[in-house]
């Protein structure tokens, strides 16, 4: 099969020939259709990501394709079933296993990093892991669930199930923020949208986004408590993550707020008052990914209509290192999607 591998950090993934993975018992084989990139990518390619990632690899965690083999035992499946993976594998008997937090799992492996990835023409796969879909929505909109549309419903629904969004501040409206505006207004929320990128508030606007604002260019703060009666909002959703973000957030936000990380800076510090998270009695919480049941009610959203996975840009498997770069200098709406033959 051909593949896109990382064989150092920093420079250019290579096309390569690498033998035709086989399923073992319990598992599918993949004939990838589409893998989505993100900022995550970008992450992972330059080793920003810590020592989990041997070299050679084949990154890639948003995956979408059909079953093209069988592993022994395997049952409820057939060959040509279409389905997105549910990228994380867990050991199934820790603490956070049993009580549903396989996102959190202590002996966690995921496809795209501590796996090989979906940058390739197929992927083994443990068959629990496969989210079968039967519709006919393409399949480059479908590889972005586990990730772009799955991670904020992973934040949005643990509030939503407490009735707490009535406002959503969403700071970042990329491949994460753009699907957490279509959550949240999904939710019946007040949305407000903030992003540097006009084109972004613009497709944030042509979702439903209440409110657009740019924090460069106004006193967006000023603007988000006279939109709330002075109070602020209820949920930040960041999917920036940096310092400059996180400061001018947490001045949006009302006492007894809550605010969520989708967005990380892997190298540099962020920080803030300890005596205002204090005085505000303010939640911060980390986002890590999603679970397989999230992932499951994702994929009936989109199956639905609920939620409209957005793709800006499909390129063949060797375009891989022309959307990273395009990724990493903020040129890409939503998602890049790549696609095998």
């Amino acid at each position: 099969m051909k593949a896109m591998v990382l064989e150092s950090y920093n420079v250019d993934l290579r096309l390569a020939r690498m033998p035709d993975p086989e399923p073992g018992p319990g598992d599918v084989v993949l004939k990838v259709r589409a893998c989505g990139m993100c900022q995550t990518d970008i992450k992972l390619v330059s080793g920003q990501l810590g020592p989990g990632i041997r070299l050679p690899h084949v990154p890639g965690h948003e995956v979408t394709g059909e079953v093209a083999a069988l592993g022994k035992d395997v049952r409820g499946l057939k060959l040509g079933d279409k389905g997105v993976a549910f990228h994380i594998i867990p050991c199934g008997t820790c603490e956070l296993c049993l009580t549903g937090r396989e996102n959190l799992c202590t002996s966690i492996r995921r496809i795209g990093f501590e796996l090989s990835g979906g940058f390739a023409e197929y992927l083994v796969m443990p068959a629990a892991n496969f989210c079968a879909f039967e519709s006919d929505i393409a399949f480059e909109r479908m590889a972005i669930l586990p990730d772009a549309v799955a991670t904020p419903y992973h934040a949005l629904g643990r509030l939503a199930r407490l009735g707490m969004a009535n406002s959503v501040l969403i700071i970042g409206l990329g491949g994460l923020g753009i699907h957490a505006v279509q959550l949240a207004l999904g939710m019946g929320a007040l949305v407000i949208a903030a992003d540097v990128n006009e084109k972004a508030m613009e497709l944030a606007r042509s979702f439903g986004a209440g409110y657009t604002t740019n924090p460069l260019k106004e006193d967006s703060a000023a603007k988000l408590r006279d939109l709330t009666n002075g109070r602020g909002v209820d949920l930040i959703i960041d999917g920036v993550g940096r310092k400059e973000s996180v400061d001018w957030s947490l001045g949006c936000l009302k006492k007894g707020g809550h605010y969520y990380s989708l967005g990380y800076d892997p190298v540099n510090p962020v920080c803030f008052k300890m005596l205002d998270v204090h005085n505000n009695e303010w939640s911060i919480h980390g986002v890590k990914a999603t679970t397989r049941q999230e992932l499951r009610e994702v994929v009936s959203l989109v199956e639905r209509g609920l939620v409209k996975p957005y793709v800006s840009k499909t390129l063949p498997l060797e375009g891989a290192n022309e959307g990273l770069a395009a990724i990493k200098k903020g040129e890409t709406l939503g998602r890049t999607v790549l696609m095998m033959d």
